[in-house]
């Protein structure tokens, strides 16, 4: 009987972080939902909004994205078009191998890109201490969701490359093809 090695244990921590993530921007949405329901009552009831709703929204849908992001991405719900490649996946399977590599491969490409243009962003409003808001009103730190934004990122950078050395294993024969589906 043989015992999983670290590979294995490293990807099954890594398969934690991204259901963490995705489980947090899961509650991120229910607390909307409730903030959003609560501002129109209290509109329409006692003629009194919660105050920074709109502002709460418009930043919490970006951490939502980047927190739910690598999740999509593993369960193959990454927006893409799989016209081409679907039909490759039945007639040219290593064809269709390489050309998804390709695409895991630029993934891993444009998250370094992001990562590296949004790290100044963080250092900016983080020495700054900016906000963004009314003062006197309802501000709120820009840092924790630029955070997010890298954070989240980083998480999808290495699903990316997780998805793209499988897709090397694939193509080098080290594991099988799985012909019955197409996975991004």
């Amino acid at each position: 009987e043989s015992r999983p090695g670290a590979g294995a244990f490293i990807g099954r921590g890594f398969d934690k972080v991204v259901l963490s993530s995705n489980g947090l921007g899961a509650a991120l949405i229910f607390f909307l939902m409730v903030l959003i329901n609560a501002d129109v009552f209290g509109r329409f009831l006692f003629n009194s909004p919660i105050t920074g709703v709109p502002l709460i929204v418009t930043m919490s849908l970006v951490v939502i994205v980047f927190l739910q992001l690598a999740d999509s991405l593993r369960n193959g719900r990454m927006t893409r078009s799989d016209a081409i490649l679907g039909k490759l996946f039945v007639s040219r399977p290593r064809a269709a191998y390489g050309l998804q590599a390709l695409y895991h491969f630029a993934g891993i490409v444009f998250t370094i890109l992001l990562v590296y243009f949004s790290i100044p962003l963080l250092e900016k409003v983080w020495t700054a201490n900016t906000f963004a808001g009314l003062e006197g009103q309802f501000a709120v730190p820009e840092w924790p969701v630029k955070f997010i934004i890298i954070a989240g990122a980083v998480i999808l950078g290495f699903q990316f490359l997780r998805l793209f050395w499988r897709d090397l294993l694939i193509l080098s024969g080290r594991i099988p093809m799985d012909l019955e589906r197409v996975e991004t």
